[in-house]
């Protein structure tokens, strides 16, 4: 059996054919607890790491290859169950689509989608997907990953993957993959602040949900970015309420615009394209959040792609996967300035504001922003922010 890889870049990048050796997989599972602030369904970015990731996490070099096919049956379908919807334009829609393109790819079974899992019904429903004879699991996101432990030991055949973020702990059978929401967050806030200086106005809109703890680092991190530019420029933080209520967050929206907002980050869920449609309408600036292929969108215009996508995520998990250096218990990390398709790339700019954005990203990826990102978790975690509150910043 052969299995087609794309490339992190899969949308724009070659196909690779990677041969898979006859061995068996063995169990792929995981067990977090969930986010102090438990999240509503449909968060855009709760899988990305509440906590900077360690390189130094358990990963093997010398792993075995894997057969897909894990149940013998002689074809490959893959099962992935997600916590929000499977076309909200954004993370989660960025998770399922890659699943298909990757079935798709290699003529693969048509893959099993489960979408708008709420966290309560998480066991019943991942324990359902496993019951359809399916070979590996994709769960889309930390919020359903509380039943993972009993049920990759109960479906011990099937290979289980999870981009759940650092706040699952190293557990045998467990694949994942993780980033660090301040690194990509930072990159955001720089980049909207390279095309901010090119408007008349100094204020972002930073629409999200109800100041969750990841939420408030994703805020405070895109504001020190944003401040790296221009100290007199601010991110705003409104709560619209639900990650998927277009009402409330056109209401936030309109507010922000009447303030003088010149551009917008819908860090949203299914309410995420309402929003980005709007911008279009009125000229901002606006950004994606989790998908890679923003830039090639024809219905919507987006000038920035914040880059946290899971279908992404999954292409690298699988080849690190297939040479070994990602093994069950094991943890890939993702970091902005070491892999292309993390963090902030423009859709259109200057060869200036290109060569700016990457200098940052090779700085990120230098560790020189550690400490600040570290300050940054400190007070989104200990306390939640206030709108306009710049983060702490590193001394010296």
């Amino acid at each position: 059996m052969k299995f087609i890889k794309p490339t992190i870049g899969r949308r724009v990048g070659a196909a690779l054919i990677i041969a898979l050796s006859l061995t068996s997989a063995g169990a792929v599972g995981a067990s977090t607890a969930p986010p102090e602030s438990t999240p509503p369904e449909s968060a855009p970015a709760d899988t990305m790491s509440s906590e900077p990731m360690s390189s130094e996490a358990p990963m093997s070099t010398t792993g075995e290859p894997v057969d897909l096919d894990t149940n013998g049956d002689g074809v490959v379908q893959f099962g992935i169950a997600t916590p929000g919807p499977r076309d909200d334009g954004a993370y989660y829609q960025a998770a399922v689509d890659g699943v298909i393109e990757l079935s798709e790819t290699n003529g693969f079974e048509e893959p099993i989608i489960v979408d708008n899992v709420e966290t309560a019904q998480a066991e019943t429903e991942l324990r359902n997907l496993a019951r359809q004879n399916v070979d590996v699991i994709v769960v889309g996101a930390g919020e359903l990953s509380d039943p993972l432990a009993a049920l990759t030991e109960e479906f011990a055949d099937i290979f289980w993957y999870c981009n759940c973020g650092a706040g699952t702990p190293d557990i045998p059978g467990l694949a994942q993959t993780g980033d660090d929401s301040s690194q990509i967050s930072y990159s955001a806030g720089f980049s909207t602040g390279l095309l901010l200086q090119e408007t008349d106005s100094t204020l972002v809109a930073f629409l999200g949900c109800c100041r969750l703890d990841f939420e408030m680092e994703a805020h405070l991190a895109f504001q020190a970015g944003l401040q790296a530019v221009d100290e007199g420029f601010e991110a705003r933080y409104v709560e619209t309420g639900d990650f998927n209520d277009v009402a409330g967050a056109t209401e936030a929206y309109n507010q922000m615009v009447a303030a003088g907002a010149g551009a917008v980050y819908p860090f949203l869920g299914g309410s995420h394209e309402a929003i980005v449609g709007l911008a279009n309408e009125d000229g901002l600036i606006t950004m994606s959040a989790g998908a890679s292929d923003a830039c090639e969108r024809e219905d919507l215009d987006y000038d920035i792609a914040v880059q946290f996508d899971a279908g992404d995520y999954l292409e690298v998990a699988l080849g690190a996967m297939l040479d070994g250096t990602l093994t069950e218990g094991g943890r890939l990390v993702i970091t902005v300035g070491e892999f292309e398709n993390v963090g902030a790339k423009f859709c259109d700019a200057t060869p200036e504001q290109e060569a700016a954005l990457n200098e940052v990203r090779d700085q990120i990826a230098a560790g020189e922003f550690d400490a600040l990102f570290g300050e940054i978790k400190g007070e989104a975690y200990g306390g939640a922010a206030t709108e306009g509150t710049s983060p702490a910043t590193t001394s010296g």
